[in-house]
This record gives C-alpha cells, structure tokens and sequence, in this order.
C-alpha cells in the first residue's frame, strides 16, 4: 500500500490540496481561492499548478492523486459534468491533465461520496461495515459505504440522498421535483421558510434579525428559535423530523451499520438533531427503528480526508485486479493507464 496520496477539495470559495498518509494524517496542505469567473482552461490550469504545487513540495512521491468536488461527476472518465458553485466547472475533463503533469493516477469523486468513504476509513464511520452518510448543509447529499467500498451505482451517481421525495406537494426543489428532502430541509430550504415566516407577519423577532442584513438565512431563523421564538423553533423541529424520516426510508432500504452525518446545520444541535432520532425511532417497521447516529469526526477536513480515501480505496482496488491478473496469467496493466 501506498504511503502516502495527494488529495484534493474543490469548493465555491477555496480550491485546497494536501498529501495525506495511510492514517488519515494531513503532512502538507496549500490553498488558493476560488477564481470568482474562470474559463474551462483557465481552472484547469489553476488546479493543476495547485497539484503540482504540492507535489513538489512533498517529501516523498505520493502514489495517486484524488479531487473531491460538489456536482455531477463521472468518476470513471474524469470528467465534471457540472459543478455550479464553482465557475467554468462544467463538462471538463480533469484527470487526464493531472496525470500527465504529475505522472501518476489521478481520480475523481463527488464530494459527498468522497466524504462517506473518508468518514468510513479515518472518521465517525470506522468499523462499521456498511455505512449511510448524510450532509445536512446549503444542500443535503451522501454516499453509501458498502462492504467497505464506496457504492456508486450503474451511472456513478449513488448517493443523491437530498432528492428523495417526501412531500409530494411540497415545494418546488430546484432538480426541478417536488418536495425533494432538500427542498422541505436544508440552509436553503429554512432561508426560504425564514422569508415567508416574515411576510407572513409570524416573527417580528426573525425580522428584525432579517432587517440588519436584509436578507432572512437559515442562521437567523436558528438565532430566533435559540432565543425564544416558538414559531422559529417549531419550524427547525419539524424540519428535524422530515429529515429523520427521509434517513429512516434509506435506512430501511440499506440496513446500514450506522449513519454518520456533517454540514453546517449540524450547528442546530438537537433542535434539529432530536427529532430527527425521534422520527428515526417512530418507524416501526425494519432497520431504521434501530439506526443511530454518529457526527462527524472530520471537521473541514472531511474534504480532503475524503478525497485521500478514494484515492486509497482505487489503488487496493487495482492492486487487486493486478494480482488477479497475475493469477490467471494475463498481462497486468500499469495502474497510470487504468480508467476504472
């Protein structure tokens, strides 16, 4: 096994690298911020410098190379197929450039499956078997860790937890659906329900917060129900509760080991967190009764420890196939050239 993997996380604001060993410790880490308007070429170029920035100052040759970023992403050809918080993000072919500037493999991985299989390998996730990860945030994604590897499904796309349906009539999600779990909970999905509690007229607390900014966020909602607002509160709770049923309904399909969770609204603490358990618990029926929760260990790092885990994960696996190859005889294929 590999000593140590360069990693990447691609975000909105901060493009990060780092090189990470077998533990999960980070030995180096750089950074540079986010282009606010970029062309294809040009982010590309920026990434790779930022690669080989790191891999230049590392001090030993790191064994593959692994990006994690939001969006659609085809993980067996290298290729972002869209990522919207990330300008000029959009069908661009990354590993191949990366690979040629660094000379060894390079991957890529969706940021939420990148952080259920770092969650698993270094964080919340260690020693389960089978593993449901949740990120409760602007968005709300996941990953799936099955048998201990990342599950991706046919077309790569596993995992897209926040577009579940729960409420068919609910609000419009911006997929496009209705009532998507990301649409009834999340940062936007309680920005959205902050603004019409306002127009409403059912909070003059939350719009008086809302009046010094102007805007109404999801932090001034919690900042109201922290500071007494029943209407604020009733709302965080019962976006609590759509969440642990939303979880409990994958619960029951993947029987996980356990379910890790991270993201910013995990700020919310129990208001957001106790019902969720409760809804969890109020299914009768199946796994999901009995699944408990486990916060993330990983902090901002989840990201790059992430990324460094599926950079892992692609080497054992093509370690495999090459001694399997050897086994049966065939010619083995350098592990630089495979496009898993």
């Amino acid at each position: 096994m590999a000593a140590t993997v360069i990693a990447g996380d691609l975000g909105g604001t901060n493009l990060r690298a780092a090189i990470v060993d077998e533990d999960g410790n980070i030995l180096l880490r750089r950074q540079v911020d986010t282009p606010e308007s970029a062309t294809r070429d040009e982010i590309t170029a920026i990434v790779v410098e930022l690669f080989r920035t790191v891999a230049r100052e590392g001090s030993e040759r790191a064994a593959a190379l692994c990006v994690a970023t939001a969006g659609l992403v085809d993980a067996d050809g290298g290729r972002v197929l869209l990522a919207a918080n990330i300008p000029g993000f959009r069908d661009i072919v990354l590993t191949p450039p990366l690979t040629d500037a660094l000379g060894i493999p390079s991957f890529i991985e969706n940021d939420a499956s990148a952080a259920a299989l770092g969650e698993f390998r270094f964080g919340a996730g260690r020693g389960a078997r089978h593993l449901l990860h949740v990120t409760v945030g602007t968005g709300i994604g996941g990953g799936i860790v099955i048998g201990g590897h990342l599950h991706r499904g046919e077309h790569g796309f596993a995992g897209e937890i926040g577009h579940t349906i729960i409420e068919p009539a609910g609000p419009r999600c911006t997929c496009g659906s209705r009532g998507c779990l990301e649409a009834v909970v999340s940062g936007t999905a309680f920005a959205r329900r902050a603004r019409e509690l306002i127009a409403a007229g059912k909070s003059a607390q939350l719009k008086a917060l809302a009046a010094e900014s102007g805007d109404a966020t999801s932090n001034q909602l919690f900042e109201a129900a922290r500071a007494g607002d029943p209407v604020c509160e009733a709302e965080i709770r019962h976006g609590g509760h759509m969440l642990g049923l939303g979880i409990g309904s994958i619960v029951n399909v993947l029987d996980p080991t356990r379910v890790t969770l991270s993201g910013g609204l995990l700020a919310m603490g129990d208001m957001l967190l106790e019902p969720a358990r409760s809804a969890l618990r109020s299914l009768p029926y199946g796994p999901a009764s009995g699944a408990s929760f486990a916060l993330s260990t990983l902090g901002e790092d989840a990201g790059l420890l992430g990324a460094a885990a599926v950079a892992f994960e692609r080497l054992e696996l093509a370690s495999g196939d090459e001694e399997q190859g050897t086994s049966r005889r065939r010619p083995s294929v350098p592990s630089k050239m495979r496009r898993r």
